[in-house]
């Protein structure tokens, strides 16, 4: 996916930790991405801050 305004627009919300810039992208890339497709997304990361926020976030997490 293209860093577009969506994704950026959700990248910079407020997140129960702080995360890095690119984390944040990713992060909301993939949102974006469970939002339009019934397949299950795994976040692999062996970043605790990142690992944290997806889980909140509502995905699986492997690596932390």
């Amino acid at each position: 996916m293209e860093p577009t305004g969506p994704i950026l627009a959700r990248a910079s919300l407020p997140l129960p930790t702080p995360i890095g810039t690119l984390d944040a992208i990713h992060l909301s890339t993939a949102m974006l991405w469970r939002e339009s497709s019934t397949s299950d997304l795994v976040v692999a990361t062996h970043d605790s801050a990142l690992g944290i926020v997806a889980r909140v976030s509502g995905f699986r997490v492997v690596g932390t």
